[in-house]
Formats: structure tokens, C-alpha cells, sequence
């Protein structure tokens, strides 16, 4: 699909991890306790439109993941943050880094 502005890019990629959080949070087998995950999202753009109930005329289009998203932050089952992209983790994984940057990114992963 052939997005037309970054946003839209990010918002259909936030409409995907709510799927995925939903369909993994089904599967009672794992015995994973619920708590209300929290997506970090480095389009603040992106981020406001899954805060804010009204549609807006640019995103008619893609209007069924503006309400999928929406429904689930209005109702509590999935929180979505702005993160500044010098904070994004998956850099470490997705993009090429100076051994500073690196260095910086993956010490912020390391909880204990």
C-alpha cells in the first residue's frame, strides 16, 4: 500500500501492533497477565490521531484504522505514547548506527 504522507505510514504500522497486541493477548494458553500495553510512536502526528475521536478529512481513507486504534485507546486496552526518534530503540535493530549511538541505545535497553 502506498501511503501518502509519513503519517498515515505510521498510523496504518500502529493499526498492525494493535492487531498483533489484541491477537497475542487472545492466546490464553500463554497465561500472560493482562495489563494494558503501551505503544511508543515517534510521529507525534500519528500519536494525536489516536487520541482524538474526530476524523479528519485526510484521513477519510484510511478510516478503519483510525477507529480500530481509537476504540482500543478510548477504552483503555492499549495506551500509545510519543517517543522522540533520538529515544526509538529498534534503531539498534533496524538501522545502520555509530558505535556512540549504539553504545548510547543499547544501555537504555538494559533494565537490571
Amino acid at each position: 500500500m502506498v501511503s501518502r504522507s509519513s503519517t498515515e505510514a505510521e498510523y496504518r504500522s500502529l493499526a498492525a501492533v494493535t492487531a498483533d497486541i489484541l491477537w497475542i493477548q487472545t492466546l490464553q494458553e500463554l497465561a500472560v497477565p493482562h495489563i494494558t500495553p503501551l505503544v511508543l510512536c515517534d510521529n507525534s502526528s500519528a500519536v494525536q490521531l489516536a487520541h482524538n475521536p474526530v476524523l479528519h478529512a485526510r484521513t477519510k481513507h484510511m478510516e478503519l484504522d483510525v477507529f480500530f486504534v481509537q476504540e482500543k485507546v478510548l477504552t483503555k486496552q492499549l495506551a500509545v505514547q510519543h517517543i522522540p526518534g533520538t529515544d526509538q530503540w529498534a534503531d539498534l535493530l533496524t538501522k545502520p548506527l555509530s558505535p556512540t549511538r549504539f553504545a548510547y541505545l543499547s544501555s537504555k535497553t538494559q533494565c537490571c
